[in-house]
């Protein structure tokens, strides 16, 4: 199973310029079989909301749920994904194998301190992985506050240096090693992702199959 692991949608991230079922739509052109949706979760994102905590989260949930509409539609699996930014630091962190009413929890994700995003993600089910932490504006972060890194960050605007990524990764055996492309505009279509030898369906498989670590890595 080919699975895009690193897909904004313009519904809710500012900076994306694709919607949400029409990136679902290009990702199925291209072959592959699923996409994690992760918009960005922090702080200004949400202050661009307007209403409560409950409203504000269901707005961010809007693009998945497009997107999830869509790939029912025309057959690829979509799975719910998230990318954090806490207050205070630029660093982003995929957290996967969460249910979408994990947000409503905590809506205000981002106010926690790192050692608290983990403890609550995996209580939940989840697992945390850093995003393009060599990127210029990111530090790595410690890696006992990680499940993972993405070694390879496909989007080519960004100078993402994938080799550092990968060569922390592999000082520390626990940490598991995912590749995406940071789809944001039609040119980052396919610039990454993962090839897992089993169907996957929801987002405690997806989890289950990177804890595993039988995977591949598309890495372009």
């Amino acid at each position: 199973m080919k699975v895009e692991m690193h897909m904004h949608t313009s519904e809710v991230s500012p900076c994306a310029m694709v919607r949400a079922a029409a990136g679902v739509r290009e990702y199925k052109k291209a072959f592959y079989d699923g996409i994690v949706i992760t918009d960005h979760f922090n702080d200004y994102v949400l202050s661009g909301f307007i209403g409560s905590d409950r409203e504000k989260v269901a707005k961010y949930l809007t693009g998945y749920k497009i997107a999830k509409d869509q790939g029912e539609e025309i057959g690829i699996t979509v799975f719910f994904g998230i990318e954090a930014c806490l207050l205070g630091s630029r660093n982003e962190f995929l957290l996967y194998g969460l249910e979408p009413e994990f947000l409503y929890e905590y809506p205000k994700l981002y106010t926690l301190s790192m050692k608290e995003l983990l403890q609550e993600v995996r209580g939940a089910g989840g697992i945390v992985v850093q995003a393009h932490p060599y990127r210029g504006y990111c530090t790595q972060e410690d890696h006992q506050y990680l499940d993972g890194v993405e070694v390879y960050n496909g989007n080519p605007r960004h100078d993402s240096r994938n080799h550092l990524a990968m060569d922390f990764a592999n000082q520390y055996p626990h940490l598991i090693k995912t590749s995406g492309s940071d789809y944001h505009q039609l040119g980052d279509l396919a610039f990454g992702g993962m090839i897992f030898p089993q169907k996957l369906y929801t987002e405690k498989e997806l989890r289950d199959a990177l804890l595993t670590r039988e995977y591949g890595l598309i890495c372009k």
